[in-house]
């Protein structure tokens, strides 16, 4: 099973929203909620695959989801169906 599916069926919603794309890249946010409470980070990503510029991780949460520790990187590799991510 997936890193993905195994979280959702502990009841996280895993959302990705890309954002703000231009000829170098874009910006990617993956949040995860769980009932009221939710984890945000953000990556800004190059265009080609699997490389990024700059990242912040868990820069927005509330309630629970302050606590929560996740593999990003893992996540966001499922999302784009790469082995690992290059900053650039």
């Amino acid at each position: 099973m997936n890193y993905i599916k195994d979280l959702e069926t502990k009841g996280f919603k895993i959302e990705f929203e890309k954002n703000c794309q231009d000829a170098e890249g874009y910006d990617l946010y993956l949040r995860i909620r769980k009932d009221d409470s939710y984890y945000e980070s953000f990556f800004s990503m190059s265009n080609s695959r699997g490389y990024y510029f700059t990242s912040d991780y868990k820069n927005d949460c509330s309630k629970d989801g302050c606590s929560w520790s996740f593999d990003d990187d893992k996540l966001i590799c499922e999302y784009l169906g790469v082995d690992e991510l290059k900053e650039i």
